[in-house]
């Protein structure tokens, strides 16, 4: 079969005691934020001494980075399973949204916009988002490019507006879940999926002599 993008090896696989105390840590963070959240509350909820979290993880700051890298391995491993052998990209592309936008829990998107604001002030932080957003990018890029050049796409699909466009659309989608526990995720996702299934065909390059956009 033939991928989209070459299929992802993680750097290092996490431990089940990694994995545990990250997941405490999502759940703390989510409750109690990040400033506001102790390296001892984080112990706890992972049924651990704070003496053996710090052998794991010397800082919170260490942690939400662990956060974020688990979840760039993940979605860089999604990634690496889009295949035109397997449908339409789009499908599939759709599929994989739904899966961290739908079935992920609330918590996850609460998270998101915690981090996204640490970048807004820590460089640190920002180098964090700057690849979670490049490992995105490629992935929807290499995606895009392959359905232009099956024809499932227009070949003159204004490649560069149409990712900004879904980026923006994203990041308002995880906004909005996290702020509103009355959101409707499913809703929300079925009119996310139907812009990007528009804006795919309109969003085109302009014709020689036409203004851009």
């Amino acid at each position: 079969m033939s991928q989209v993008v070459t299929p992802f090896s993680a750097e290092r696989v996490l431990s089940e005691r990694h994995v545990r105390i990250l997941d405490a840590a999502e759940r703390v963070f989510a409750r109690a934020g990040f400033h506001a959240a102790t390296m001892n509350e984080i112990a706890v909820e992972a049924g651990m001494s704070p003496g053996n979290l710090y052998r794991y993880f010397p800082s919170k700051d260490a942690i939400i980075a662990g956060i974020s890298e688990r979840d760039r391995m993940e979605i860089a491993a999604d990634f690496a399973q889009l295949d035109p052998a397997r449908g339409g990209l789009l499908d599939q592309l759709e599929a994989l949204g739904r899966q961290h936008m739908t079935r992920k829990p609330r918590e996850k998107a609460i998270i998101a916009v915690q981090i996204w604001a640490e970048a807004s002030r820590t460089p640190e932080m920002a180098r964090i988002c700057a690849g979670f957003d490049e490992t995105v990018e490629q992935g929807l890029g290499a995606a895009v490019e392959a359905a232009k050049a099956s024809g499932e796409l227009p070949s003159n699909l204004d490649q560069a507006r149409f990712l900004q466009a879904l980026f923006m659309m994203a990041d308002g989608f995880f906004c909005r879940r996290a702020v509103d526990p009355d959101f409707d995720a499913v809703a929300g996702a079925d009119a996310l999926f139907a812009a990007m299934r528009g804006l795919a065909q309109t969003m085109l390059l302009p014709s020689a002599g036409e203004p851009t956009p």
